[in-house]
């Protein structure tokens, strides 16, 4: 049997000042703390001080979270159920710091039968099943299909297929850009980096249609932004090498001739062959790589030249060190720029991907009635932002809400903020203010523990939001 420690006095005191049900409250607290223990005091509390279950809506990001919550809320109200009296006057007291007058506990008895019988029943649950019983109330305002199906994780998997299907398809019959996109990121990735990318679409994909839109619909802006001409192409810059600053072909001739004449071993083993092969060399990008090779180290530095070059060669050429550092100094700005160059073509190949993949994806998935796990929160958040109906669906939503209480808030994502914000904006403002009615707002979590950000999650948004 587990055994029971005292909770400190100091301890308690928080939990009880942050389970009140008067005040609207933001707790970070450390794991172990008792932050859902404190939660369920509160809608406890909230249903002792006469509050309508159904005025209360509990969300947290985990079924297993919503689950534990609705365990210990309705053990507890069991449990009330049959204390004898000075019992359950001692737990009411421990809960909520007030004496348990004959009414108060003949009300704590009833509150279980009332959190089950009500419409509904009490409102414990994930934020994706709150946004999907909103958009089962408001599918004409959300401009989905009344009736519609969610995909499973089986489901989703077997429509992005049929979508990467037809990407390649397309890519294969002619469509220009996919094709030119899909063909570089084959080239550069190989087939395992293709399916990478494909998955990462598919995960970040919510992430990705919002900065596609903000970039319009040529991708190849990006160059522009790094001041790349239109039309420029990776050899016009390797090109723009050439001839090699300081190295001109005669200076490259004598140079060498003077390396051998003073036997400079450095020079002839390490530099002449790759830049012999790099002045004979006709295609740029293949020169530049050798034109690397010879003149810089294998960490890409240049060399030292008064330690490179030895003396007799130096009384030969005074003017090598200058030279060399000037074709050294070149090489390492062209070759920078090309490798921009390439990751900013890069990126927009994969984004044209992205973007054919995802609404491909998205047509399947209209055409066909579904909606996926992540559009229970966009489709909500876009909803409640419409300025033709948003303030409307708000105002319907705030009629059935007093209370919203949010656990595991640090892995809420800024999409899932967004719709508890819109929730509270009603609570204090417009239509949605009922003097008679006192509101409140309860989160907590800890930064610390959020595990979820490959799904989104932003432990920042916990105190930004505050």
């Amino acid at each position: 049997m587990k055994k029971a420690y005292p909770i400190p006095s100091d301890t308690a005191a928080s939990q009880a000042r942050a389970s009140d049900p008067l005040n609207s409250a933001w707790v970070s607290a450390n794991a172990g703390s008792g932050k859902t223990h404190v939660l369920a005091q509160r809608v406890i509390r909230l249903l002792l001080n006469g509050t309508d279950p159904s005025k209360i809506l509990c969300l947290t990001y985990t079924r297993a979270a919503a689950a534990n919550m609705s365990n210990r809320v309705f053990s507890t109200l069991s449990d009330w159920t049959s204390l004898g009296d000075a019992e359950l006057a001692s737990r009411i007291v421990a809960l909520d710091g007030r004496g348990a007058d004959a009414g108060t506990m003949h009300r704590a008895r009833r509150l279980f039968a009332e959190a089950l019988e009500t419409p509904g029943g009490l409102k414990i649950q994930t934020i994706h099943a709150f946004c999907e019983s909103v958009l089962h109330q408001f599918p004409l305002e959300a401009n989905i299909p009344a009736h519609f199906e969610m995909l499973d994780t089986q489901m989703e998997a077997s429509l992005f297929g049929d979508a990467r299907r037809d990407m390649i398809s397309g890519a294969s019959a002619g469509a220009e850009v996919l094709a030119e996109a899909f063909a570089m990121v084959l080239e550069r990735g190989g087939e395992a980096g293709l399916d990478a990318l494909l998955a990462e679409i598919v995960n970040k994909r919510d992430g990705l249609r919002a900065f596609i839109a903000g970039l319009g619909d040529d991708f190849r802006s990006l160059l522009a932004e790094f001041r790349f001409r239109p039309g420029l192409t990776a050899e016009d810059i390797a090109s723009s090498l050439w001839p090699l600053p300081g190295f001109l072909p005669d200076y490259f001739a004598g140079f060498a001739r003077a390396a051998e004449a003073a036997d400079a071993r450095m020079v002839l083993n390490n530099i002449l062959p790759y830049a012999r092969l790099a002045f004979a060399e006709a295609d740029p990008i293949r020169r530049l790589e050798l034109l690397g090779k010879a003149f810089l180290k294998a960490d890409g530095a240049a060399y030292e030249p008064a330690k490179a070059f030895k003396k007799v060669l130096l009384d030969r050429l005074p003017d090598l060190p200058e030279r060399y550092i000037e074709a050294a100094r070149a090489i390492l700005e062209v070759s920078d720029r090309l490798a921009l160059f390439r990751m900013l073509e890069g990126t927009a190949a994969a984004l044209t991907v992205a973007r054919w993949l995802i609404a491909r994806y998205e047509h399947l998935k209209r055409s066909r009635g579904f909606l996926d796990f992540n559009d229970l929160i966009t489709r909500t958040v876009a909803l409640l932002s419409r300025p033709d109906a948003g303030a409307w669906v708000q105002f319907k939503l705030d009629q059935g809400i007093d209370h919203i209480l949010l656990d595991e808030a640090q892995d809420t994502s800024p999409d899932q903020w967004e719709v508890v914000k819109k929730l509270t904006e009603e609570f204090f403002a417009g239509l949605g203010q009922r003097e008679a009615v006192h509101r409140t707002m309860f989160a907590v979590g800890d930064e610390k523990q959020s595990i979820y950000s490959f799904q989104g999650a932003a432990p920042d948004s916990f105190a930004e939001s505050r």
